[in-house]
């Protein structure tokens, strides 16, 4: 390897560890919302959005609500969905309350298959 290349190589190694630590970053420290705290922009508690499916802007159903997370158990700021593939794959993924909307007892995740790639997986 030349010396050009081994410092190309370890540019790549240090921008995918940074790149891999944001993603870490923006997950690290929420933390389970109550189940009797109401979720404003749905008029909702955290126990009646516990399980509940979630759409795309189709109406195909693509996962469910595993739990609601936030920076502390009173202020929640996301949802995890657990999806089920339909090209969201199946994974478990942290994304935040302003990407969803709720129609009757229908939850509709405005981001398609694309951009929820680039949210944060849960682990």
């Amino acid at each position: 390897m030349t010396a050009f290349t081994t410092k190309t190589f370890d540019v790549a190694l240090l921008s995918a560890g940074l790149f891999a630590g944001t993603a870490f970053a923006q997950t690290a420290g929420m933390v389970d919302v109550d189940d009797d705290v109401m979720v404003p922009p749905f008029n909702v508690t955290v126990d009646d959005l516990d399980d509940m499916d979630v759409y795309d802007a189709a109406g195909t159903e693509i996962g469910e609500i595993e739990e609601v997370v936030g920076t502390d158990a009173n202020t929640p700021t996301a949802f995890v969905v657990d999806f089920d593939g339909e090209g969201y794959g199946d994974e478990e993924r942290v994304i935040g309350l302003e990407n969803f909307a709720m129609d009757g007892a229908r939850m509709t995740l405005s981001l398609d298959a694309a951009a929820v790639a680039t949210m944060p997986i849960d682990d």
